[in-house]
């Protein structure tokens, strides 16, 4: 594959100059945002390449493992922000990140799918904590959504007898539900409506294309389970809150 020169990078920022022109004459509100948004997606992304450069020079297991603890990390202060209503969402999101990905990892070593090195365990990696980081920040969104529109039937199962689990169920399984749409349709139509990144950005550098595409079901299937992974624990963690904190 052929290097990006940087001036050809810079250009690339082009294809924001529709949607800001649109947002500032329209006054939508966001252009700001697009813009801070657009530049710290360069800078670290451009951090990030030489990170990981450095680090698979090395070929250290310690220092890429710690390298995602990091990425988990920042994962689950961004999905802490939003479930700020519920108390130790940090440490409910990280803990529901770090166990798909480690359910992850050891699945692709066992079954010999990668090697455990940075070059493979990174980049497959930052895909997958990305997707349960969605997955986790949805499921607290959503909770709260749910829990606003069921309290009533809640407290109708709780004066019945029900425990607090039995009575938060339809809560939890409309959380989970809603959490994994995405993902679902994103399978459903992968394929027939679009190419997915891994596989397209394979197939751009040369690889063969029933391989790129191997590799893609693995990280598609990946990403599915950890998602639903995410979301069952952060739903199963979090939903004991609603009680603890007298949230009714």
């Amino acid at each position: 594959m052929e290097n990006i020169h940087y001036s050809a990078l810079l250009a690339s920022f082009l294809f924001m100059a529709i949607p800001f022109w649109l947002s500032y004459k329209q006054k939508l509100g966001v252009s700001k945002e697009m813009l801070v948004a657009a530049s710290r997606a360069f800078v670290q992304l451009m951090l990030i390449g030489y990170i990981i450069t450095f680090v698979f020079s090395i070929q250290q297991p310690a220092i890429f493992s710690l390298l995602t603890l990091v990425m988990i990390f920042i994962a689950a202060r961004a999905c802490a922000k939003r479930g700020k209503e519920f108390s130790h969402s940090f440490w409910i999101a990280a803990f529901a990140i770090a166990a798909a990905e480690i359910v992850s990892i050891s699945i692709w070593v066992l079954f010999h799918i990668i090697e455990f090195k940075a070059q493979y365990i990174l980049p497959m990696s930052g895909m997958v904590i990305g997707s349960s980081m969605t997955a986790a920040s949805l499921a607290f969104d959503r909770l709260k959504q749910e829990f606003d529109l069921t309290k009533e039937l809640i407290m109708g199962k709780l004066a019945l007898g029900a425990t607090n689990r039995q009575a938060s169920q339809e809560l939890i399984e409309a959380t989970v539900k809603a959490t994994l749409i995405p993902n679902i349709e994103t399978m459903k139509t992968m394929g027939l409506v679009q190419l997915p990144g891994m596989m397209t950005g394979a197939i751009i550098a040369g690889a063969d294309p029933v391989i790129a595409v191997k590799y893609q079901l693995v990280i598609v299937f990946t990403i599915f389970g950890n998602a639903a992974i995410t979301a069952i624990m952060v739903c199963f963690f979090t939903y004991p809150a609603f009680f603890k904190q007298k949230m009714f």
